[in-house]
């Protein structure tokens, strides 16, 4: 089972349920050993902050970001993504199944929440 270091990017104060429930499905459901390398914390518009967010992307072979419903509009989200790009780093969203929500802007392809379609897009972006 190949690792995959995961920087996941989602709105803090409304999405971390989800951003779980992500990491307990993916020891559950994906073909891929995934450690979490996600800030974890609140943006906050400072240079800790930032830093931390530079270093953890930096660490990671792939970000992925979960979009939930005001996802698109977060300023954590922005930044991390804006990080992501200069870095080169691979990125695509992910998006609960049978939600609509917006993607969000510079993200890569928007795909459905199921294990399949999501392991077989990190293969895709890592070869």
């Amino acid at each position: 089972m190949a690792k995959v270091r995961v920087f996941l990017s989602f709105e803090f104060d409304k999405d971390e349920p989800l951003h779980r429930n992500f990491y307990e499905q993916a020891k559950k459901h994906s073909c891929y050993a995934i450690r979490d390398y996600s800030m974890n914390e609140a943006y906050r518009p400072d240079e800790s902050w930032l830093n931390k967010a530079r270093k953890l992307i930096c660490e990671c072979d792939i970000v992925i970001v979960l979009v939930g419903q005001d996802t698109h509009k977060a300023p954590g989200v922005e930044k991390e993504v804006t990080i992501a790009n200069q870095k080169g780093k691979p990125i695509f969203q992910i998006r609960p199944q049978g939600k609509t929500w917006g993607e969000v802007r510079g993200t890569g392809d928007l795909i459905p929440w199921k294990w399949p379609k999501v392991d077989e897009k990190i293969g895709e972006l890592l070869n």
